[in-house]
């Protein structure tokens, strides 16, 4: 599997004169968010651009920035008690309803991911206060199985992962949520069960 293309190179100033020293602090933040803005196109452009595995037998690395990032989103989820920032590291609905073998996919992707959505009520409410909480990082739990075509109700296979590890920092303790369970989607990670699954 090929690396992604490296970022661009920011745009050259318009202006070819000398640096200006006397310019305000805020424009270095500007330049910085800038630049992360560039960073993030071309990340989104290396996705877009990456080749489709018909039989989506990519195993995603188990450590890259974009799941740190997709992970420190779903703390933040925990944390504020807001489902919705959590999206990114959920399973997408329309490959979810390739994957599925079973009646009604789209119907069962809905039941799962309300799920998710209880499961994020109910771990903020662990914890009486979340004040200072900071997100330390996600660790992939067991070493990835390949779940081929046939088994666990799928059509097409996929590498899954068992009690992932979400780190965070809180009064100078470091202390983990366990994510059930991650499967594999064109070489990245995506939850299908944050807690345990409940019939």
């Amino acid at each position: 599997m090929t690396s992604a293309a490296a970022p661009p190179p920011a745009p050259a100033a318009a202006d070819s004169g000398a640096v200006d020293a006397s310019a305000p602090p805020e424009d270095a933040s500007a330049g910085d968010a800038q630049a992360a803005e560039l960073a993030d196109a071309a990340s989104d452009a290396a996705e877009a651009e990456a080749p489709f595995v018909k039989d989506n037998k990519v195993l995603p690395p188990k450590e890259s920035e974009e799941l740190q990032k997709r992970a420190a989103d779903l703390f933040e989820a925990i944390k504020s008690d807001d489902p919705a920032r959590g999206e990114a590291f959920w399973f997408p609905k329309e490959p979810f309803v390739s994957l599925k073998d079973v009646k009604g996919p789209d119907k069962y992707w809905a039941q799962l991911h309300r799920t998710y959505a209880k499961d994020i009520h109910a771990l903020h409410k662990k914890r009486a206060s979340w004040e200072g909480a900071t997100f330390e990082g996600f660790e992939l739990g067991s070493t990835p199985k390949w779940v081929p075509p046939g088994e666990e109700g799928n059509k097409i296979g996929y590498y899954r992962s068992f009690r992932g590890k979400l780190r965070y920092k809180i009064d100078d303790k470091t202390q983990s949520l366990e994510v059930r369970v991650i499967i594999s989607w064109q070489g990245r990670w995506y939850i299908t069960h944050l807690s345990k699954w409940k019939k």
